[in-house]
């Protein structure tokens, strides 16, 4: 609609003429160009006329470079390439607003990257052609003074410091750091570098979705791996075998630690960073997004003087965050509490943790036979991942520790089943398992842009969703996602869990002697009044916290 505006107030004010703009269309069509790119290719308005066109009709404020000089703090949020390819440069920032000067302020694309890029707000600003081309000149001149200057990679300090390798340009160590520093300000928690045959290919996941960014020249993959692997202290001559390593970083005054995993592939090298912020606060459960009914239920559990407690799910679903919230709950001066975990996450003050290390054979297994001789009162494991691990942690809970852990299952009665298939016995499980958890994330909906809609879908289209539920959504709508500059056009800011608890009771423990299906087991669940994932996200939904299609892209159909 903007764009019908400005074309017909072009021929409404005499600026254009309508065979012109005739013109123009054709240009657009032929090369996908926005408006303002096709008219100044076509070169049917004089560059003034078309900067006070643009500020009068978008109501943006024009911008002199003559004699600019960017500043100082803003010279590394962009590569010298990308700011001449795209014709922009960064002018000023104010709080979570940066101010831009560009050519085209129709170019949506770019405004959105340039959002992606910084975790600002942009503000565009209107510069002449001449001008920028002037101020990038200048702009590139001092960051090559300012390299030749610095020994250091900038953006980086700390005790992590690692030499340049002499095949790594200054360049690749600027891109790298600007990667890490992009991550970091849209709270990206991996970021995925990934070979092609003719590109090179670079991902953030945020919350949980996977997006791509503009990357680099592909003939500067390999030294962009090389650095990655100088970082972590890899062997950057070994591409045949995977790799893992880890390097720490501080980026605006914010300690990162980075975990660094390289596997061959038939196109080259695949890399993955996990970030991990140190300085991160372990959160409550209630800032994970447990319900007040299923707290009650939790606390239940947790606050037994023995047993284990497991929380299930696949990668990626928050169980070591809810493990860590737990512990936090926990802490006091007269509970010893001790983990191992693979790998330790994040350092807490009030306990002991352990790093699992394979190649001193410090596994879960050996860890745990150690912990149990430093009298601890709880014990958290980090996975469950075999037979031994899973019969010290039984045998532990039996001798009046309380032991939490996780657990790969898709749901909390799995949990029971997957016990089993490792090789415990049925009598055991019950004797001593207190509960099980089940949990997914779910996108948070953005509360600036959530819009409530009535417009329903048949409820055989609604997985999971009570007859109770589905009327009151008919009633009262759902929020569904939009998208705007705070949350990158995605609609989403942030996640949260759903949650099921399965609350073992004196009926569970016998139907798990009798070694029942899970399904027959879930059957009384349900009947007892117990909560599944769906019924804990339609709750949600229904709150305006999430929207359904959210919900069947993390939990599937059923």
């Amino acid at each position: 609609m903007q764009k019908l505006n400005l074309e017909q107030s072009l021929v409404d004010e005499k600026i254009i003429s309508d065979e012109q703009l005739r013109m123009v269309k054709l240009e657009q069509q032929r090369s996908s160009a926005t408006l303002v790119q096709a008219l100044r290719r076509l070169n049917f308005i004089a560059e003034d006329n078309l900067i006070n066109f643009l500020s009068a009709k978008l109501n943006l404020p024009k911008f002199s470079l003559t004699d600019f000089n960017s500043e100082e703090d803003l010279a590394n949020l962009f590569p010298s390439e990308f700011l001449w390819k795209e014709k922009v440069i960064p002018l000023f920032k104010n709080r979570d607003e940066l101010a831009v000067g560009m050519l085209d302020p129709l170019d949506l694309s770019m405004l959105e990257e340039l959002r992606f890029r910084t975790g600002m707000f942009i503000k565009p600003h209107l510069v002449k052609e001449e001008e920028l081309n002037a101020a990038l000149t200048r702009f590139s001149d001092r960051r090559k003074s300012r390299e030749k200057l610095t020994a250091q990679p900038e953006g980086l300090s700390g005790g992590q410091q690692q030499a340049v390798d002499d095949g790594v340009k200054p360049s690749v160590v600027e891109a790298v750091n600007l990667l890490l520093l992009q991550a970091l300000r849209v709270n990206a928690s991996d970021v995925h570098i990934e070979p092609h045959k003719d590109k090179m290919r670079l991902r953030l996941r945020v919350d949980g979705v996977l997006a791509e960014i503009s990357p680099p020249e592909r003939e500067v993959y390999n030294a962009f791996v090389s650095r990655i692997k100088i970082m972590s202290n890899m062997d950057i001559a070994e591409k045949r075998i995977p790799q893992d390593g880890r390097f720490n970083v501080e980026l605006e005054d914010t300690a990162l630690d980075v975990r660094v995993s390289v596997i061959p592939t038939i196109q080259g090298e695949s890399v993955v960073l996990r970030l991990l912020k140190q300085s991160k606060k372990i959160l409550t459960l209630q800032q994970i997004g447990i319900s007040e009914e299923n707290l009650k239920i939790y606390l239940r559990l947790v606050y037994k003087p023995s047993g284990i407690l497991l929380v299930t799910g696949p990668t990626g679903s928050g169980k070591t965050t809810t493990l860590y919230a737990t512990l936090s709950m926990l802490k006091t001066v007269e509970r010893n509490i001790i983990t191992i975990e693979d790998p330790v996450e994040y350092q807490l003050d009030f306990c002991r943790q352990i790093q699992v290390n394979p190649k001193v054979n410090l596994t879960f297994a050996a860890g745990l036979r150690s912990i149990l001789r430093h009298d601890p009162d709880i014990i958290m494991v980090g996975e469950i991942r075999d037979l031994e691990t899973a019969t010290i942690a039984i045998q532990s809970a039996l001798t009046g520790h309380l032991v939490i852990s996780t657990l790969h299952t898709n749901d909390a009665v799995s949990a029971i089943t997957r016990l089993v298939d490792m090789g415990i016995e049925p009598f055991l499980i019950a004797s001593c398992l207190n509960g099980a958890v089940a949990q997914r994330l779910v996108r948070v909906l953005c509360p600036k842009c959530k819009k409530l809609t009535k417009e329903i879908k048949l409820k055989i289209e609604y997985p999971g969703l009570s007859d109770a539920n589905y009327e009151l959504i008919k009633a009262k709508g759902v929020y569904q996602p939009q998208g705007c500059q705070a949350c990158l056009n995605t609609g989403y800011s942030g996640r949260l869990a759903v949650f099921e608890i399965m609350e073992m009771n004196p009926e569970v423990g016998r139907q798990t002697v009798e070694k029942v299906s899970s399904d027959t087991i879930a059957r009384y669940c349900r009947q007892q009044g117990m909560k599944f994932l769906y019924d804990d996200g339609w709750q949600k939904v229904i709150d305006g916290v999430t929207c359904p299609q959210e919900l069947v892209r993390v939990l599937g159909v059923i």
